[in-house]
């Protein structure tokens, strides 16, 4: 419990990030994205910290994999915004990573219990392609949201802001405070809310992704049948996984053969997503026991 205190530094830093991004006059993103790599450095620290605290075998609690998976998510959110010089993507996708953090906190301290039957390095490879290959999704999921919305939003030929700063001179001291400053219009459509570009990063977020998420599924069957002693397909965590993958593979082919592109592509990532927090669900919380845990 006391190293698991530690996960609020980093928590702690990205919430006030968002403090400074709404209240601070002056370069507001500057000393936003300082403190979101502020957060990101010391959740680093913790990661490499907490794998070596377990040598980095196969004995890895669950909450500190949540939280690996929260800083995966994070290394994969930066990487983009510096890619695609897009700042929202930082801005909206930052909350999943809070949100990761506080479960990390509160989840349950168990360990996997297949040590000494399969190779460590086989279950690092397979937490991490599972990890990576989720939060591509999750990083989609987010750009599906945006660019369901922007479409929306230039349907009616208004812009998608982050939040509204229009000069509403409201005598309510709240609505004042909480009123966001003109130099906050960087954020309105521009380059970043480019239609194209979010489908683009969406497609991206496929291709890295599904490789990443096959080799995983790949390496937990071969897993599971090493520490269940069967090659069974029908504990519900690989039914959920195998229809996960179903549906990016076939988001994927419709992409690659044809063409699929815009609303359609967003939903059908929307809906790998919901089946990615089922398998989460089913992994770490309604049933344990069926992924090796105790």
């Amino acid at each position: 419990m006391i190293f698991k205190n530690y996960y609020f530094i980093p928590l702690t830093l990205y919430v006030l990030s968002y403090a400074v991004l709404y209240f601070k006059k002056d370069n507001p993103y500057k000393s936003f994205i300082f403190f979101i790599y502020s957060a990101f450095i010391i959740q680093s620290a913790i990661v490499f910290i907490g794998l070596d605290k377990y040598h980095f075998t196969m004995i890895i609690p669950i909450d500190l994999m949540i939280f690996l998976n929260s800083w995966i998510l994070m290394l994969i959110i930066i990487l983009f915004e510096l890619l695609y010089k897009a700042k929202y993507i930082v801005i909206y996708a930052t909350p999943l990573v809070i949100a990761g953090l506080l479960i990390s906190y509160f989840a349950p301290s168990a360990d996997i219990t297949a040590i000494l039957r399969v190779d460590s390095w086989l279950l690092i490879a397979h937490i991490v392609l599972i990890l990576a290959g989720d939060s591509l999704f999750t990083l989609a999921f987010i750009l599906s949201l945006i660019y369901i919305f922007q479409e929306r939003k230039l349907k009616l030929k208004k812009n998608l802001k982050i939040v509204n700063n229009s000069n509403n001179k409201s005598s309510n001291t709240k609505a004042r405070l909480f009123n966001i400053r003109k130099n906050f219009n960087y954020f309105n459509l521009g380059n970043g809310y480019n239609l194209e570009l979010l489908d683009n990063m969406n497609y991206q977020c496929l291709k890295l992704g599904f490789p990443a998420l096959t080799a995983g599924i790949v390496i937990g069957i071969y897993l599971s049948s090493a520490l269940f002693q069967s090659m069974s397909f029908v504990k519900p965590i690989e039914i959920i996984s195998f229809i996960t993958w179903l549906i990016y593979a076939f988001l994927l082919h419709e992409r690659v053969a044809k063409g699929l592109r815009g609303n359609k592509a967003a939903l059908l990532s929307i809906a790998g997503f919901i089946m990615i927090l089922l398998a989460v669900g089913f992994s770490f919380y309604l049933f344990p026991e069926f992924h090796g845990f105790k």
